[in-house]
């Protein structure tokens, strides 16, 4: 095995350097005649693939380096069946069904047994379907479902979501089932919603979702609801309960989450007017600025603006730590383009840390804003010019010299402030 290894390298280097060809690579005895097998290199790498191909020659297996008229068996690995299918598209192949389109456990299980092994299904990425020219169109999803994993991990999943409909009803069926406070359904329409999103097809027909993982009683019932009568009574009666309309409300104030509304709505309590319309109330901290802060904290945030942001941040970030790394995440990393809010992830590659660097980061924010609103000021007001460099008087054309804050309030004819003060 270090030989078949060691030879693999060789020949890569000398392929890197121009040297290397299938031509001039050591010949060996062909004794499978009727199997002729091309590697897959996508997901792969250069080198395994050199070493399979390697292998299955000494064993006397026959390995094209080229997709031709003459392979008879595709091997791929860690590929889907339309992973495989869209790559040979791109190879332009007039037809694909002369292929057995085989997982790498096929491969494998060849060489353990020293000869070519049945194609049974569970090697076949097409499963049942021997090809696409020949599954007819109704056929594909299912085909499709027996593929699809219950772990949305791994799910390929674009904001390309072709049955929309079911999953908005999906979600805010989960939505209720949160503010009830079960677990168990409400995970459930959250599941079946993330893995309709993840299908290549329009849901049309109960026979669509056979064999698909998720997919409960409850869910089942609601799509066969909409597919017959284009929309669900149950999802329905939830918009309309008093109660859903009252928590999604409640809940939509930053700081507030299920147990708070449950005991705000059995005060009789409906509205966010009407929360904020009650003196009454003990609110936290969060709370407080969840209600001061509520319209802009409901707003949406659009991809320019998070843009933005981020550059405000990754400046802002510098100035404490150069080497720092700030990544933008969330939603926005995974291409939509409005959001709630912007996330962010800051990471030092270098040895330095610096545990207090968010606390210096907001600080350095706040002074902003405090110092903004005091140079429009000193514009506006006093004819005067308040930068970095100091205090310049355009009327007088002096600069006024100021050794501390104080100084600079009383040259603007302002009571001193003191920093504790300024959060506004």
């Amino acid at each position: 095995m270090d030989k078949i290894k060691a030879s693999g390298v060789i020949s890569h280097r000398k392929r890197q350097k121009g040297l290397y060809s299938p031509k001039l690579s050591c010949s060996y005895e062909i004794k499978f005649t009727k199997f002729v097998i091309f590697i897959m290199q996508r997901k792969m790498g250069t080198t395994r693939r050199m070493f399979l191909t390697e292998l299955a020659r000494r064993k006397g297996f026959r390995v094209e380096n080229e997709l031709s008229d003459s392979v008879t068996h595709i091997v791929a690995e860690n590929n889907s069946y339309l992973e495989v299918l869209d790559w040979l598209k791109g190879q332009a192949v007039g037809d694909s069904s002369r292929f057995e389109l085989l997982d790498i456990s096929w491969f494998t299980a060849c060489m353990e047994a020293g000869r070519p092994v049945d194609s049974e299904m569970k090697y076949r990425l097409m499963d049942q379907c021997q090809s696409p020219l020949n599954i007819p169109e109704s056929e594909v999803p299912s085909c499709i479902a027996r593929k699809v994993s219950q772990y949305s991990c791994q799910r390929k999943t674009t904001l390309n979501n072709y049955n929309k409909k079911f999953t908005d009803a999906f979600e805010i069926m989960a939505e209720n089932y949160e503010f009830k406070e079960n677990e168990i359904f409400c995970l459930e329409f959250l599941r079946a919603a993330s893995l309709l999103k993840y299908l290549p097809f329009a849901v049309t027909r109960m026979k669509d979702i056979q064999g698909l993982p998720c997919i409960g009683d409850q869910v089942r019932d609601v799509i066969e609801e909409i597919i017959e009568e284009g929309e669900s009574s149950r999802v329905k009666e939830v918009l309309n309960d008093e109660r859903y309309k009252a928590f999604k409300q409640f809940t939509s104030v930053f700081g507030v989450g299920v147990k708070t509304s449950e005991k705000w709505y059995r005060m009789g309590l409906r509205t966010v007017e009407e929360l904020k319309a009650d003196k009454t109330l003990k609110l936290s901290k969060m709370q407080k600025a969840g209600f001061l802060y509520y319209e802009d904290l409901v707003s949406c945030v659009s991809k320019a603006e998070a843009d933005a942001v981020t550059l405000v941040v990754k400046n802002t970030v510098s100035t404490f730590l150069p080497d720092a790394l700030v990544t933008i995440t969330g939603g926005f990393r995974r291409g939509k383009k409005m959001g709630h809010d912007i996330d962010f992830l800051i990471t030092n590659p270098g040895p330095r840390e610096d545990d207090e660097l968010l606390h210096k980061v907001v600080d350095l924010w706040k002074k902003q804003e405090f110092g903004r609103d005091l140079r429009r000021y000193a514009s506006h007001e006093r004819k005067m010019i308040l930068d970095n460099h100091g205090l310049y008087d355009r009327r007088k054309r002096i600069f006024l010299k100021a050794g501390s804050e104080e100084e600079i309030f009383a040259h603007l004819g302002l009571d001193y402030v003191e920093p504790w003060e300024r959060n506004a």
